[in-house]
């Protein structure tokens, strides 16, 4: 960071980089009262010394300004503390600048008064204290500089001119030499501070990038994971999602004794529609069903699936026996009614076949059982001549005596 840069009095070092949580910090810190109560304990000692030694005036009045010095600070941080919440104005950064300009003159201005016409020993513990009050200056410089380089000439400037007048030119080669070793020390402090801010603002770059790609990585995967459960050619749950499911409801229904019902479906004649009309109009005629059976399905807690070529099952956990067939014959009827002609070689409408299982969840029943009693459901119907529903009776029992309805 160049001198000139340092030099805007009225400019958080690094402001460009800093976030507000930080610059909030940064006030918070500069508007510190500790810094002046040490200041000000400081004076007093060395007033103490001037009224010991005879001074009465002098270090009266030394002792009353940075009394008045220490007040005002205590004023101004106050104000600060208890601003309206939200980002940081550009007031408060100039409060602060007036701030710490009045108390080096305050300062400057009792210490020249303990200096000049003072004894030896006073002018010493004088210096001493006004080289303390600069370094603790210089060492909050990295936080506003060209405000820490007002306040500590306007230190060694007052003291400096108290011992040139009092005829004594050490205090002034002293404050010279000071001042340029504070200038080096507020450089390297700024550097390191500027090093700092910059690591800082590189981590939450890289912290928001993460973060992003991680988000982004999330959605690719809850896309991908939708994918993986979903048929591509109907946007029907797939096989792998049917299973999933079946088991977690059939475990829900063994766990409440309650009904759980499935139903097989299958496009009827559907190779023959196939060889006629062709494998595009034969995937143009599954996803016209699927939008039918689907229609018929209710929402709740159901599920329709692809289960392979022109097989769809579909899951009624809850749903009893009277129930579970009153939708099975609606999605039945609404294959039938299905219009096929907006295709372009007009084929005849299709309709399906359907077996239908229902049973309270018990402790023998398995998927495999569900599975294998709807499938014999299914075939039944197709015995029967198709375009019809089939229930297997008796699951308890395991006798297959599939009853059709219409």
């Amino acid at each position: 960071m160049r001198v000139a840069a340092m030099l805007k009095f009225s400019e958080l070092v690094g402001s460009d980089i800093t976030s507000e949580t930080q610059a909030e910090e940064t006030l918070r810190e500069l508007f510190s009262k500790r810094p002046h109560i040490v200041a000000a304990l400081g004076i007093a000692l060395v007033a103490l010394d001037a009224l010991w030694n005879g001074s009465i005036w002098s270090s009266a009045i030394a002792l009353l300004i940075s009394v008045l010095c220490l007040i005002y600070r205590v004023i101004i941080e106050q104000r600060f503390l208890s601003r309206p919440a939200g980002p940081i104005e550009t007031k408060w950064v100039h409060l602060f600048v007036s701030g710490a300009t009045i108390s080096g003159i305050s300062w400057g201005l009792a210490l020249s008064l303990l200096i000049y016409d003072q004894s030896a020993s006073t002018q010493i513990i004088a210096f001493a204290v006004a080289c303390a009050i600069v370094q603790g200056a210089a060492g909050r410089a990295y936080m506003m500089a060209g405000t820490a380089f007002i306040n500590i000439g306007c230190v060694l400037g007052s003291i400096s001119i108290a011992g040139i007048a009092n005829g004594s030119y050490l205090f002034a080669l002293g404050a010279a030499l000071y001042f340029a070793f504070l200038v080096s020390f507020i450089l390297q402090m700024v550097r390191n501070r500027l090093a700092q801010l910059q690591a800082e603002h590189r981590t939450e770059q890289l912290i928001q990038e993460i973060t992003e790609k991680n988000e982004l990585l999330r959605f690719a995967n809850e896309k991908l994971a939708a994918t993986a459960f979903e048929d591509p050619l109907t946007g029907l749950a797939n096989r792998r999602k049917f299973d999933r499911t079946l088991t977690e409801a059939l475990a829900m229904s063994q766990q409440e004794q309650s009904f759980i019902s499935v139903l097989m479906i299958d496009v009827d004649n559907f190779k023959s529609f196939n060889d006629t009309y062709g494998h595009q109009a034969g995937d143009h005629c599954l996803k016209v069903l699927s939008k039918a059976i689907s229609a018929a399905i209710p929402d709740k807690d159901c599920l329709l699936a692809r289960y392979g070529g022109e097989e769809f099952v579909v899951l009624l956990p809850g749903y009893d026996p009277e129930a579970s067939l009153l939708i099975a014959e609606r999605a039945r009827a609404a294959v039938e009614l299905s219009a096929l002609s907006a295709m372009a070689s007009s084929p005849r409408s299709q309709t399906i076949s359907i077996g239908l299982v229902t049973s309270l969840g018990g402790p023998m029943l398995t998927r495999e059982t569900l599975l294998s009693a709807s499938d014999a459901a299914l075939y039944e119907a197709k015995r029967q001549g198709r375009n019809r529903v089939c229930v297997y009776s008796d699951l308890a029992q395991s006798t297959l005596q599939p009853e059709p309805t219409l």
